[in-house]
């Protein structure tokens, strides 16, 4: 089934001003509204219901509450149950309890990348077995595996999509998403290529899933390999290994833009255009246009609201000069981090990475740029809007970075000099990382300069460019311009 997608924390469009959007359907009262809300949470206790991913999440604990062991659950759910942190549990209730997991997604735009008519957003389509309460009670982590099958288009018809599933259920040997920068194992019907099948290991943390929506799944298995510290390029014969660590260990994530500005007591400030003799400046808001370069300029300023003088200070005590863009819409925008010229505040897409050593800054900021680090952040990020990655205050977290405490002082000393030549460069939007001389310089330098690796391993990092550029999710559908092409 296709479960309903609305939340209870939707408050925007018709749910404005709704007490609880999730029940506010054919006029129901306030009254009813609540009286649901509450024995909802009656409901949800020790389910994988979370209010941040909405009513689908209800509905997939019914499923499970309801299914009998043998039982096959198939629920068509928003594409962010695979990667945001408030599906954790549900993902963490499939792999302890289920068998046969498969995820289905499609690697294209628009309408075409959900499973349903009207929802506009990329959709998965879950299907597992329910184990038997003896096969849960065996539970090992290594035991627990899921297919990721990503469709380069939906079906159309009961008859293609009937072919199309004998396919998937006729692939027996499954290349793993460990296995190398290989791809995945092709489907066919017919002699036509209708997408790809990749099998992994689950661990019961239910950690991210990023074999969705990609037509090539040699993306995925190089986004893997460096998640687990290990670089492994397509056409390279075997990986070697580069230190990665979590964001969240490296350096400290700063304030959700609602502790700053939101309604009082919770938020000390009022935002006002920014001047240039503002005391508590902040990067605020997307503007593809004048975000070119690893250099931004804050666009808003920060007002001490009366009384809270206190927690302002407070608050400002997060401000640095490194930003990450936690809605990166690869189509117009180019940066993945922004560094401003002196401290602020970051806000609703921008908010602060703060580092202990500050020259961590400059690194941060040429690594993320980098195709490298653009890749790292489109494997963990969602993928439920055509080209937008999208990472949540939580999620970033356990983003993963190279990791700048075992660089020598030497080495950041090199990363500074990268950073000061590239700081009023142009870059070109991400989705033509592959055709930008300035990307294709940026990554030579962290590659070879920075990093120590060979011109073999460049042009490698350049193909992988090419390749992350041709993905659906990264293009958005966008035209490229004509004469774009591979820049080595």
């Amino acid at each position: 089934m296709n479960p309903p997608f609305t939340r209870n924390t939707t408050n925007e469009g018709e749910h404005a001003n709704k007490f609880n959007a999730a029940f506010a359907a054919f006029n129901t009262s306030d009254a009813d509204q609540r009286a649901m809300g509450k024995r909802m949470a009656e409901l949800k206790k020790d389910t994988c219901y979370h209010g941040n991913a909405g009513i689908a999440s209800a509905f997939a604990a019914l499923a499970h509450r309801t299914l009998k062991p043998g039982g096959v659950m198939a629920l068509v759910l928003p594409l962010s149950a695979t990667t945001g942190s408030s599906w954790q549990r549900f993902r963490e209730m499939l792999v302890r309890n289920y068998s046969d997991l498969m995820v289905l997604s499609i690697a294209a735009n628009g309408a075409d990348m959900s499973f349903s008519s009207d929802t506009g957003m990329a959709e998965c389509l879950v299907v597992a077995k329910k184990k038997s309460h003896e096969g849960r009670d065996r539970f090992t982590p290594e035991s627990a595996s899921i297919k990721f099958i990503s469709l380069k288009r939906r079906p159309q018809g009961f008859a293609y999509a009937n072919e199309a599933a004998k396919s998937i259920m006729d692939a027996r040997s499954v290349r793993g998403i460990d296995d190398g920068p290989y791809g995945g194992t092709p489907l066919m019907v017919g002699d036509d290529l209708i997408g790809a099948v990749m099998s992994a290991s689950c661990s019961v943390s239910g950690d991210l899933w990023g074999g969705v929506r990609m037509s090539d799944y040699s993306l995925a298995q190089v986004g893997y390999a460096l998640a687990n510290s290990s670089l492994w390029l397509p056409g390279i014969r075997s990986a070697v290994g580069l230190k990665m660590a979590l964001l969240g260990a490296v350096g400290k994530i700063g304030l959700h833009h609602r502790d700053i500005t939101g309604p009082p007591p919770r938020g000390p400030f009022d935002r006002m255009e920014c001047s240039p003799t503002a005391t508590y400046p902040a990067l605020w808001n997307h503007n593809a246009k004048k975000e070119t370069r690893m250099i931004c300029q804050p666009d808003s300023q920060l007002i001490v609201r009366q009384g809270m003088e206190g927690k302002a200070a407070t608050a400002w005590s997060a401000a640095s000069r490194a930003h990450l863009n936690t809605e990166f819409t690869f189509g117009s925008q180019a940066l993945a981090v922004a560094l401003t010229e002196r401290e602020s505040i970051g806000g609703w897409v921008w908010p602060n990475v703060i580092f202990d050593d500050k020259g961590f800054d400059c690194a941060f900021a040429i690594w993320c740029n980098s195709t490298l680090g653009m890749l790292s952040h489109w494997w963990h990020s969602s993928r439920q809007q055509s080209s937008k990655a999208r990472i949540s205050l939580r999620s970033t977290e356990s983003l993963r970075v190279l990791d700048f405490r075992v660089l020598s002082d030497e080495q950041l000393g090199t990363a500074e000099a990268i950073f000061e030549e590239f700081r009023d460069r142009e870059l070109k939007p991400a989705y033509l990382a592959d055709a930008d001389p300035n990307r294709a310089l940026l990554d030579r330098r962290v590659v070879c300069d920075l990093l120590g690796f060979d011109q073999a391993t460049y042009e490698a990092v350049r193909q992988l460019a090419a390749k992350w550029c041709a993905e659906p999710s990264v293009h958005g559908g966008k035209k490229r311009p004509r004469g774009a092409r591979l820049v080595l």
